[in-house]
């Protein structure tokens, strides 16, 4: 006679104190994953990180407490990573010390929430007597690792930024594909872990693990591959090339915004650094010369009210930029950083004018007063950095709780808005065509979606970062920032150059590979100048269908969801 089979019967649970001892010691484990995500990322401490939290997901006696467990995991290991925060919040902010680490911890923790998804959809199959196929697990994982929870990434893919092959899937699926096959190869170690010392709860399934681990083993093989392929393509000869040069002056947020306070002689000091290294970038030929976010510390009129580029450059001539006129005469391009100012309008709490501005990036074409200027505006601005989040705009100062006595405006790639938040054309006297540009400033460089969106579906020559990362001092940041901008170039399959005020500027290959000589180092003032090859290519899958792939993950997930609900539990013998 068969007869549905009975979930096996545990053995004798351990007592309060070993089973709390043992989920702190995979606790301690799965604190590992943070070196994924330091200065130079180790992408091995993914695999203590990624099994460790499916032991304690599985090995929790009860949902909430999983749910507890990953909430302390996310306050402390995600907030650790991003430790640079509470000193950030308190300086950027305005924020007390204390309130700046408890914002730090809770943001750590809301970095996590979205495993709370996935640890209740896990368990759920489980409690129904089977274990869900290995490659189930990782659809699942990559899925909800989609979800929209966090201000600052924390996929597994991330942690992959300095394996090439890994790399290589950002092409076709963005980081969540890198985050596909890297699992691929590590949920099966967790599976294994199971077949070997699982005690409790249904058979593991180590043959499904092994078809799981060869998928993963199929697709590192083909970015390897498709690795060798790209830089191959990008080395080729017959590519034309753009001389750029990256100006990095070393000056940090205080000297900044005391710029543009006009206070102690800053502006004067700045303005020297960019004519310094300037004139280093043209002394070696530089075509285009890349200064970083708000390099310019004026607001300058460009295409408010009315564009006028001799009004433009009549008034940088007299503010002490009259180097670029000077330098742009002998064909020499710009794109600088900027704020483009908006006649000042009443502030809706005082009612006082109130100057507002855009955070651009600005181009400028070669040529004297007569040279034009477009402009990209930044669209996705810091809360609480740069603007008050509506609707506390209506209600708070913002000449008090902005580090800046401005109101900043932003962008938009929609509708008519649209028109100065978007691709920028540059008409290359070094690859004899007109260039795409797409630039994006600071924060923007972690927001894959943003970039495609500013593309329009069409894949840029050239991807731009302006950013200005020294209010992070000598942190993670600067290199968490960069490994993550990184894979823009990857998804594009363009090279990407970033120019920073303080560090770390770099040249990027399409593959996302990044070399020392090709990096301006934190705190150094340099201008670097390098020749980038241009690769006349289609749109990759990732510019035409953007992050689909983690959609199609959830799919399939919520498929094998839905299989496993309806199937009966499995038959033994009576």
């Amino acid at each position: 006679m068969i007869a549905p089979a009975q979930p096996p019967k545990p053995a004798a649970p351990p007592g309060p104190w070993r089973y709390r001892m043992g989920n702190l010691l995979v606790a301690l484990v799965m604190f590992a994953w943070v070196g994924a995500f330091m200065p130079q990322p180790l992408v091995l401490a993914t695999v203590p990180g990624v099994v460790g939290w499916l032991l304690l997901v599985e090995r929790c006696r009860s949902t909430r407490a999983a749910m507890a467990w990953t909430f302390l995991f996310g306050a402390f290991t995600i907030g650790y990573g991003y430790r640079w925060l509470a000193p950030t919040t308190q300086d950027f902010g305005n924020l007390p010390v204390a309130v700046s680490w408890l914002v730090t911890g809770l943001f750590g923790a809301a970095g996590i929430l979205h495993g709370w998804v996935f640890l209740w959809i896990h368990r759920g199959m489980l409690a129904r007597g089977r274990r869900p196929h290995p490659l189930h697990t990782v659809l699942l994982f990559v899925a909800c690792e989609h979800l929209p929870m966090r201000l600052f990434p924390w996929k597994v893919g991330h942690g992959a930024v300095d394996v090439p092959p890994l790399v290589q899937a950002a092409e076709w699926g963005g980081v969540s594909a890198v985050s596909f096959v890297l699992l691929c190869l590590i949920v099966p170690i967790h599976e294994w872990i199971r077949w070997a010392f699982g005690r409790t709860g249904p058979a593991a399934r180590p043959k499904a693990a092994l078809a799981t681990f060869l998928i993963g083993c199929a697709l590192f093989g083909a970015g390897q591959l498709r690795y060798e392929s790209v830089r191959a393509e990008e080395d080729d000869s017959a590519n034309v090339s753009v001389r750029i040069a990256l100006v990095q002056p070393n000056v940090g947020h205080k000297d900044k915004r005391a710029a543009e306070r006009m206070r102690g002689g800053r502006r004067a000091l700045s303005i020297e650094a960019y004519k310094r290294l300037t004139a280093k970038a043209v002394a070696e030929n530089a075509e285009l010369i890349i200064w970083p976010e708000t390099a310019i510390t004026d607001s300058v009129p460009i295409m408010e009210p009315k564009y006028d580029p001799h009004r433009t450059n009549g008034y940088l001539n007299r503010l002490g930029y009259g180097f670029i006129q000077e330098h742009g005469a002998k064909g020499h391009a710009f794109l600088v950083g900027a704020y483009e100012r908006r006649a000042g309008r009443k502030a809706k709490v005082t009612g006082e004018a109130f100057d507002e501005r855009w955070n651009v990036a600005a181009l400028r074409t070669p040529g004297g007063l007569e040279a034009s200027w477009d402009v990209y505006r930044k669209v996705y601005l810091i809360p609480f950095g740069e603007h008050i989040p509506p609707p506390l705009d209506t209600v708070l100062d913002p000449k008090k709780f902005l580090p800046q006595n401005f109101k900043m405006k932003p962008g938009s790639t929609e509708g008519e808005l649209g028109e100065h938040s978007r691709l920028l054309d540059y008409e290359s006297r070094g690859a004899g065509r007109t260039l795409k540009l797409a630039p994006f400033l600071c924060y923007e460089g972690i927001l894959p979606e943003h970039i495609r969106a500013v593309c329009g579906g069409v894949r840029p020559d050239l991807l731009v970062s302006l950013t200005n990362d020294s209010w992070f001092g000598d942190s993670w940041e600067p290199f968490q920032h960069l490994n993550f901008t990184r894979f823009r170039a990857v998804e594009h399959r363009a090279p990407l150059v970033r120019a920073t005020n303080t560090g770390i500027s770099a040249f990027v290959s399409m593959t996302g590979d990044v070399s020392k000589a090709n990096t301006i180092p934190l705190f150094e003032e340099d201008a670097l100048v390098r020749d980038v090859k241009l690769v006349d290519r289609g749109p990759t899958l990732y510019v035409q269908f953007g992050y689909l792939f983690p959609w199609l993950a959830a799919v399939l997930a919520l498929l094998g969801l839905i299989g496993s609900w309806l199937r009966p539990p499995p038959l033994v013998e009576a």
